[in-house]
């Protein structure tokens, strides 16, 4: 006797074994979302000195000449969602809390879309004969101290906004990566995990 009905149990519950295990693999796919990753893997500065320095009654202002490079790295760790810029990406070079070099990294819209399990690899590069910055005395101080030991101490804040496929709500991107730049030509930057 083929057929039975113990095998249509059988063959009835494979069924529904199966479609749980797909559904759960669905859910993992596209229910969970993990933040993109930024790093910069690769940097060069090869001058950063004080140009100018006025000292009005509210604080010492300076402007800055310096000469740039930063490769700033985003990756989608999610395996199967694309996610996509839905907001200019922004990259802003700081010392000591302060902002002198700024950069459009990449422009909002459907065009910049970082595949699942992918990278996107970002340039930097800026030169400025003067930028202004408000260090006050403690700032031009601290700056005089980095120059002499030829290391400076500069955070890079990436801004932007991302959105996956599958999901309606966007992702703000707001991360801060500490760097340790020599100004020497020798010396490497090791890749550093933004936070």
């Amino acid at each position: 006797m083929a057929g039975g009905p113990r095998e249509a149990a059988q063959c009835c519950c494979g069924f529904i074994l199966g479609a749980l295990a797909i559904a759960g693999i669905l859910v993992a796919a596209y229910g969970f979302v993990t933040p993109v990753r930024v790093t910069v893997d690769a940097a060069s500065l090869g001058s950063l000195a004080l140009a100018a320095v006025s000292s009005p009654a509210n604080g010492t202002t300076a402007s800055f000449a310096y000469d740039v490079s930063l490769a700033v790295t985003v990756r989608n760790p999610n395996w199967a969602m694309c996610a996509s810029l839905t907001a200019p990406l922004v990259a802003e070079l700081r010392f000591r809390g302060h902002a002198f070099a700024t950069a459009q990294l990449a422009a909002a819209g459907g065009q910049d879309r970082i595949p699942a399990m992918r990278t996107a690899v970002y340039g930097m590069a800026g030169v400025a004969q003067s930028a202004p910055v408000a260090l006050g005395p403690r700032g031009a101080a601290a700056f005089a101290r980095e120059r002499a030991a030829g290391v400076f101490h500069l955070v890079l804040a990436v801004s932007g906004q991302v959105k996956y496929d599958g999901h309606r709500r966007r992702r703000a991107i707001k991360v801060t990566c500490p760097l340790r730049i020599s100004t020497s030509s020798t010396a490497a930057l090791a890749r550093v995990r933004c936070a």
